[in-house]
């Protein structure tokens, strides 16, 4: 598995990895997960790096608001979760991406926000929004537990 930027070749992945971690997503709002979206209109002006396998399916992907070292978007495709692909997504940011890297992690989310703080972020506010409530998370070093080697 490797992470690379984007490329335009990536989009129809993007948005079926997108639309199926919303519409699957049971601790969003029926409003929400209901609503027609676009993630190429949602992630515009950041940048976005994908996971892909040998034969450049895309597993899952990032994307960032470079500016304030935020990451907007963090999705995994359902058949492969749980196999490391968000870790390795986030551990790439840091050949480019200066710390400290802040998130939103809607609070109902409670496996997105179990991910985090195993990885060393760490809650600094609440916040609300059209998804529900959230936490605003940082995270300022790599935990040691899982610093490549």
């Amino acid at each position: 598995m490797q992470v690379r930027q984007a490329e335009i070749g990536d989009q129809i992945d993007l948005e079926r990895i997108y639309s199926d971690s919303i519409s699957l997503a049971a601790w969003l709002p029926d409003s929400v997960r209901r609503s027609v979206i676009s993630f190429a209109a949602d992630s515009e002006g950041e940048i976005v790096h994908v996971a892909s396998d040998a034969v450049n399916k895309v597993q899952g992907f990032i994307s960032v608001w470079q500016p304030e070292s935020f990451i907007h978007h963090l999705y995994v495709a359902p058949s492969f979760q749980q196999q490391g692909v968000g870790t390795m997504l986030l551990q790439s940011l840091d050949t480019w991406l200066p710390r400290p890297w802040r998130l939103k992690c809607t609070q109902a989310n409670e496996a997105a926000f179990a991910f985090y703080k195993k990885r060393g972020w760490n809650v600094i506010e609440p916040g609300q929004s059209d998804h529900g409530p959230y936490w605003l998370m940082q995270c300022e070093s790599i935990p040691i537990a899982i610093q490549r080697r």
